[in-house]
């Protein structure tokens, strides 16, 4: 997988919005709801010892994964630069400079 620009700055690998619209994931294995709870055990084993990865399926959606730890510190280690990146971006561009909105308002206005 080729990734075009640097972590942090809305890094894309080349082909994910095919692989979005082809449901194509990757070498990950895919099991439906009810072969995830019969097999769950297992599953578990083969993701924590190797390092397998299962889209998880039910009416033939995906709907979840299950994938080994290592891989959601990388799926958050993204994120987080993902954060910091825009924080940086609207830190420059000046638009979290002036007062601000009282909690309350916010609270009033989206809800608790």
């Amino acid at each position: 997988m080729c990734v075009h620009k640097l972590p942090g700055d809305d890094a894309m690998p080349d082909d994910l919005e095919d692989r979005i619209a082809n449901n194509d994931f990757g070498d990950a294995d895919t099991v439906t709801t009810r072969e995830l709870r019969e097999k769950l055990s297992e599953i578990v084993g083969r993701c924590a010892y190797g390092g397998d990865r299962f889209v998880i399926k039910r009416h033939g959606k995906p709907l979840a994964a299950v994938v080994p730890i290592e891989d959601m510190f990388v799926a958050q280690l993204v994120e987080d630069r993902h954060d910091a990146a825009d924080w940086a971006r609207l830190e420059a561009s000046g638009e979290l400079d002036g007062p601000g909105i009282p909690l309350d308002e916010v609270v009033k206005k989206h809800g608790s």
